[in-house]
């Protein structure tokens, strides 16, 4: 039980981290769509991390 918990946690701070660089790396793209980008990548990691734990 422990162990899924533990995935988890670190599924959604590896989902966090790749949006917030996303966020911070230099580009000429307005925030707005940069936004749009990173939430559907945090998304996008859930789903699978959820999928590939079967829940």
């Amino acid at each position: 039980m422990e162990s899924k918990h533990m995935m988890r946690n670190i599924g959604i701070g590896m989902a966090a981290g790749a949006a917030l660089g996303m966020l911070m790396a230099p580009q000429k793209k307005t925030l707005k769509a940069t936004a749009k980008k990173a939430m559907r990548a945090m998304e996008d990691a859930a789903e699978n991390m959820t999928q590939s734990m079967g829940m």
